[in-house]
Formats: structure tokens, C-alpha cells, sequence
């Protein structure tokens, strides 16, 4: 491998939702380690108050907690104004909340399925855009918003109907919002993600031992990576690097983008 690179985030501010556990952590820590100060976020006060706790350790910037549901606009609402009246400027939002709903069958499901996967996955990083965004339009801040996108938004057939329809949104949203935004210096692009090294994937490698008792959990977590051209399972680093990079200012011509990490599942 060719280069090395460093990132340098120090008087910077970034909101990064759902970032008590797996890729949102991810992205917090590695943000906190280049100095940025951080607003960690989850539904739960004592969960952010943790691990912001532990963030605040990492490097020289300072890390909130600041619990709120983004399936709740007026928690959104709340969420950014304490992170404004915090830290005064927020130069980068990263919207990772999301959540995996249980019924995989579109047929099946409910109209409240529907709902919640929507109003987490979609419109929680429409609102928390807008609301950012408004923020840095009126104190010309050339900031970032990015978005966090799945390989199934690309996918027009498979399980995970109602996740896999809410990533497209998020990627029309992407696109749509980047364009309108970059008229004021605002970039906005997203992450699109596969397998990952996370609790949720844990979750499935250990559902799937059930129906194949012969093999570990680590054993089928292992396959998932083997399957990837790259040979392995993606990493909540790896994801918090492509942040980095579309955040940083040798992205300052990306706007609109999809980046897709990986490790070469998006060619399947």
C-alpha cells in the first residue's frame, strides 16, 4: 500500500447520531482522536454519557453526550440546539442513526414497520440536514453533512425490504439536498456500507448458527468476510476513514457522491 495519511480535525465540531456502539462509535472515536469535538448521541442518556466519557479521552477536543430518538422531530430539534449552544459552530453532521427492521417480508409488514423504518432511516436525516444546514447557511459555515448509505439502497431484490427501500431514499436525499447545498459551500455525500464488524452483524452470524449448528458464530462471520473480493469483513474504522476523508479538505471537489466501502461487495 502507497501513502500514509493523517487527519487533523482540531477546533472542528461534528454531531455523529447513533454513536454509542458499532460505526457510529467508530466514526466518534476516530473524529475524537484527530481532536474534533464531538456530540455522541443514542436514545439513551446513560449509554452517551459513557461513552462520551470515554471519547473525551482520546484527544484534545471535547466530547457531549446528548441523549435523543430520532424517530422524535422534537428531539432532533433538541439535539442540535444543545449541540449549537455547546460548541457555537458545528462544522460536520454525520447521520448514522438507523435501525434494522425485524420483518423482512414487505407483504408481511405493517404500516407502523414502515413508519418507524422511515421516520429513523429517512427523515431523521432530512430534518437533522435541514436543521444543520440552516445553521451553517446563516453563520457562513462551509461545512459537511454526510449520510450513511448501504449496499442494499443498490440491490432490487433480496431480503431487508423495508431497510434496503429506506437506504435508496437516503441516497435520492443525498443526492437531491447536495446539490442545493453546495450553492452555500455546504458539502454533502454518503458512506454506503456491506458487511460489517458490528453487534447487529454478531446478532445475525449467531441466528444463522442456529440453523447450522455445525459451524461457530465466528466461523460464519468469517465466510461473510471470505465472500467479499477484498477477503475480509468491513471494520467500523474503516467506514470512520471514508468519513474523514469527505469531511477533510482533499474532498473539497466530491459533492453528490455515494462512496461505497466495501471491500468490493457493491460489485456483486
Amino acid at each position: 500500500m502507497v501513502g500514509h495519511t493523517e487527519y487533523d480535525f482540531d477546533g472542528e465540531s461534528a454531531i455523529v447520531t447513533g454513536s454509542t456502539k458499532g460505526i457510529g462509535r467508530g466514526i466518534a472515536a476516530e473524529l475524537a482522536a484527530a481532536d474534533a469535538n464531538i456530540v455522541v448521541n443514542s436514545r439513551t442518556k446513560a449509554d452517551v454519557e459513557s461513552v462520551a466519557s470515554e471519547l473525551d479521552e482520546l484527544g484534545n477536543g471535547d466530547v457531549i453526550g446528548i441523549a435523543a430518538n430520532m424517530a422524535n422531530p422534537s428531539e432532533i430539534e433538541s439535539l442540535i440546539d444543545t449541540a449549537i449552544d455547546t460548541f457555537e459552530r458545528i462544522n460536520l453532521l454525520v447521520n448514522n442513526a438507523a435501525i434494522w427492521p425485524r420483518e423482512e417480508s414487505l407483504v408481511n409488514a405493517s404500516l407502523a414497520d414502515w413508519d418507524l423504518a422511515m421516520d429513523v432511516n429517512v427523515r431523521a436525516q432530512y430534518y437533522a440536514s435541514k436543521l444543520v444546514a440552516e445553521h451553517m447557511i446563516a453563520n457562513d459555515i462551509k461545512g459537511n453533512i454526510i449520510n450513511h448509505s448501504s449496499q442494499t439502497a443498490d440491490r432490487r431484490t433480496g431480503t431487508r425490504g423495508l431497510y434496503g427501500i429506506s437506504k435508496t431514499s437516503v441516497n435520492g436525499l443525498t443526492w437531491r439536498m447536495a446539490g442545493e447545498l453546495a450553492e452555500h459551500g455546504i458539502r454533502m455525500n454518503a458512506i454506503s456500507t456491506d458487511v460489517t464488524n458490528t453487534h447487529q452483524l454478531r446478532r445475525e452470524a449467531k441466528m444463522k448458527k442456529e440453523e447450522n449448528p455445525d459451524r461457530t458464530a465466528e466461523d460464519i462471520l468469517r465466510g461473510w468476510g471470505e465472500e467479499r473480493p477484498i477477503g475480509r469483513l468491513g471494520q467500523p474504522e474503516d467506514l470512520a476513514h471514508a468519513v474523514m476523508y469527505l469531511a477533510s479538505d482533499k474532498a473539497s471537489y466530491i459533492v453528490g457522491t455515494i462512496l461505497r466501502v466495501s471491500g468490493g461487495g457493491n460489485l456483486e
